[in-house]
Order: structure tokens, then C-alpha cells, then sequence
């Protein structure tokens, strides 16, 4: 499926060193907590999940696959 003039999706994918990931993580966190801004709570959220995830990938990289040193 193309985009479409009704397709309102926009994407903000940032990569950047570990140091930065977490105090970004600890920004959302604070905004999430905050409650000031409820519409954007699932977009806080999956900030959480993704940078989450791979602050911990960078902390304890698999034994397996492209990760390995």
C-alpha cells in the first residue's frame, strides 16, 4: 500500500551514542510520568520499549547473532 494524501503518519527514527539514549529515556520517562501530555502517552511508551531495548542490547549484547564481539 502507497502513501496517500489522508496518510498522517509521521516517523522520528534517531540514532545516537548509548550515553544520550539514556538520558533521552529518563526525559520520556519524566514526561510519561508527568501526565501532561496524554496524547502522546503511546508514543512515550514505544520511546520507552525501543530505547529500552536497545540500551539493554548494548549493556548485554546476545551471545548470538549480528551483536557478537
Amino acid at each position: 500500500m502507497g502513501m496517500t494524501d489522508d496518510d498522517d503518519t509521521v516517523y522520528c527514527d534517531i540514532q545516537m551514542p548509548v550515553a544520550e539514549g539514556r538520558e533521552l529515556l529518563q526525559l520520556v520517562n519524566t514526561l510519561r510520568d508527568s501526565k501532561a501530555y496524554p496524547r502522546l502517552d503511546k508514543v512515550f511508551e514505544h520511546m520507552q520499549y525501543e530505547l529500552s531495548t536497545t540500551i539493554d542490547i548494548v549493556d548485554n549484547p546476545p551471545t548470538w547473532g549480528p551483536w557478537r564481539h
